[in-house]
């Protein structure tokens, strides 16, 4: 009597559709990974008129509060009237950088009395604080971190 070899199953045959699903598992697991990928976010500074103090830069992430808490900081030594600042393994995206120079090194911006910045600052995305500026946000500052763009060109006045 012959045997009905339809219904029968292999234990090691994968279905094709299963390997189909597992293929595409793979690619999105990998485009997943490639959209969260990090560099060194390099920030080279310039316009100090003295080397006295250090170089303070905060970075603030998509929609953040530029007045408020960073998502990091960093300070350095000025040498030669330039600083370099990085911030290590950053996700690409969108930010926004505050700079200034500390020239009494107390790891704070000092204001004069009416409240205006007394030591210099600089921003991303070329913005200049006066009169007809306004205040920085995050939307004025903002500038896209990616592979292709891994270091800034700030100066501060």
């Amino acid at each position: 009597m012959p045997r009905n070899t339809a219904n029968v199953t292999r234990p090691h045959a994968i279905p094709t559709r299963v390997r189909a699903w597992a293929f595409s598992m793979c690619l999105v697991v990998t485009s997943a990974w490639s959209d969260t990928s990090q560099d060194d976010l390099i920030i080279h500074i310039s316009g100090f008129t003295h080397a006295r103090g250090q170089a303070i830069a905060s970075l603030f992430g998509e929609g953040a509060d530029v007045f408020g808490k960073p998502y990091a900081r960093v300070a350095v030594g000025i040498q030669q009237n330039k600083a370099t600042l990085i911030f290590p393994g950053l996700p690409h995206g969108n930010y926004a950088v505050t700079v200034f120079h500390d020239e009494n090194g107390n790891n704070d911006l000092d204001h004069n009395v009416l409240h205006f910045p007394a030591e210099p600052l600089g921003f991303s995305n070329g913005f200049k604080l006066s009169l007809f500026s306004g205040m920085p946000s995050f939307k004025k500052l903002r500038f896209a971190f990616t592979v292709d763009s891994k270091s800034l060109e700030i100066s501060v006045k």
